[in-house]
């Protein structure tokens, strides 16, 4: 990185934040109409930087997990998913920018009124990323931002310095600071971030921040789409397949070492099948990943910090009288430096365990056990508002059963995660676990300004209604035609 981009860099995280929204503002304003052929020519950019960015950038986050996370998994997640996203935005694009014609009112449809939607850009889009899955989170966002028509500025976690130092280094490259910029820093420049004059500010991580972004961002009053996580729970129908669900569980379950907002955080089994289906994700634990605490396509836990939260959240489960089984290892952790947790499965677990209780980001699977599908509502309720509820069975009633009483953000039948990459989806959650909603349509809409125009011709509606003073008996009877005497 030569001098100058890291002055840039130092600049950009400094005290000329709010210059820097300006700037990018006053560009959006003297550019006017944000034409089709500038923003296939914006989204061409970004999937460019992808292609030819991806072994760095892929590189860069295995070495942030200290070497112990999947190239594979990342080229496939980060980089081949959201180049099929870019694709896909490009060919809807035309479609979606179309005006929308809306119904018109009587009698102004009668004398030449016509009503339409128009999709505008926001102007300036803040995004917030995790540290979890550092590129694609960033990207995926950036994405709607840039078909939408908007400029955008990126705040990568501080938690991934590596990376964030990358993108600061390379976006320049793609972009002029008056599109595309980055802002690098630790949680001080974070907090100062979300409290910018966004047009719209996007931030995925954890509820208990995403809170303190939404009050900081309601100071400026920004609309805000926050993608959260929660305790996404997989319910295991009598009619499933239970190898099946076994085998996908356990794939969901360990892509990342369980660290992705929509990880199945724990399973809800009738009680008759768990011994089976628990030998089930044991033989497909050891099946993906033999000698898993060596095994390079399995991936560390991010930091010891979160390690150790992980340890506590076992520790507590085990001394409240849960039932633990390490899988395809003898022990929580092979060495000191070693963080690849093989999977950790509770049984026995109650709601006063903390494992319970937390959002668990990582690979330990509580199983809670049912008679009836009538209890499982309320045994989901303290957990309340998933970002992703996801169920495994035949039975449609039941299906329906569940839909109706169990709220969530996104919904998976008879597989796990594989929602989020339906780009005609929209991807978000409800209540504590996000508002709003991106993807495909929903994210060129959530960050476009939907106008409402109507236009009339030069006849005078109003007084053939008897809708301008003096108001009198025909006005009147107008009224009483949609209230009734009066």
């Amino acid at each position: 990185m030569s001098i100058a981009e890291q002055n840039n860099i130092t600049e950009l995280t400094g005290q000329n934040l709010n210059a820097l929204v300006e700037r990018q503002r006053s560009q959006f304003r003297a550019e006017g109409e944000v034409t089709y052929a500038t923003r296939i020519d914006r989204l061409k950019r970004l999937k460019a930087l992808i292609v030819e960015n991806k072994t760095e950038f892929a590189k860069t986050t295995k070495r942030e997990f200290g070497g112990a996370r999947s190239y594979e998994f990342s080229l496939f997640s980060e980089f081949a998913s959201k180049v099929e996203a870019i694709d896909y935005s490009m060919k809807h694009l035309k479609a979606w920018m179309r005006p929308e014609k809306r119904k018109t009112n009587k009698p102004m449809n009668f004398l030449g009124g016509k009503s339409q939607v128009r999709h505008y850009p926001k102007g300036v889009v803040g995004i917030i990323s995790p540290w979890n899955l550092p590129f694609g989170l960033t990207v995926a966002p950036l994405t709607s931002a840039l078909a939408a028509g908007n400029r955008a500025i990126l705040k990568p976690s501080e938690f991934v310095p590596e990376t964030a130092a990358l993108f600061a280094e390379i976006v320049p490259k793609y972009f002029p600071e008056d599109e595309v910029a980055v802002v690098t820093g630790g949680a001080e420049i974070s907090q100062k971030f979300a409290a910018l004059p966004f047009d719209h500010l996007l931030f995925t991580g954890s509820s208990k921040v995403g809170a303190k972004v939404m009050q900081s961002a309601s100071k400026n009053l920004v609309p805000v789409t926050l993608e959260l996580g929660g305790k996404s729970p997989v319910i295991i129908g009598r009619s499933a397949k239970l190898d099946l669900a076994g085998t996908r569980l356990t794939f969901g379950k360990l892509l990342n070492g369980g660290q992705l907002c929509l990880s199945p955080d724990y399973v809800i089994v009738p009680k008759a099948l768990e011994a089976q289906l628990i030998a089930r994700v044991v033989h497909e634990a050891q099946s993906m990943y033999p000698n898993i605490t060596e095994n390079e396509d399995y991936a560390g836990i991010i930091n010891e910090t979160h390690f150790a939260r992980l340890q506590s959240y076992l520790d507590d489960a085990v001394a409240k009288g849960a039932k633990l089984t390490i899988v395809g290892a003898d022990q929580t952790r092979a060495s000191a430096g070693n963080r690849r947790m093989p999977l950790h499965i509770l049984q026995n677990v109650n709601d006063d365990m903390l494992v319970m209780q937390e959002e668990i980001f990582g690979p330990i699977l509580p199983v809670m056990t049912y008679s009836d599908v009538a209890e499982v509502p309320d045994m989901i309720e303290p957990r309340r508002n998933p970002l992703a509820l996801y169920y495994f069975g035949k039975d449609k009633t039941e299906q329906a059963y569940l839909l109706n009483r169990v709220q969530s953000g996104g919904v998976c039948i008879n597989d796990i995660t594989l929602h989020y990459v339906q780009e005609d989806l929209p991807f978000g959650g409800v209540g504590a676990s996000g508002m709003g909603a991106y993807h495909g349509p929903e994210g060129f809409r959530s960050l476009s300004h939907a106008r409402a125009i109507y236009s009339q011709t030069m006849i005078d509606v109003l007084p053939i209604i008897g809708a301008r003073p003096p108001f009198g008996e025909k006005f009147r009877k107008n009224i009483s035609k949609i209230l009734g005497a009066i």
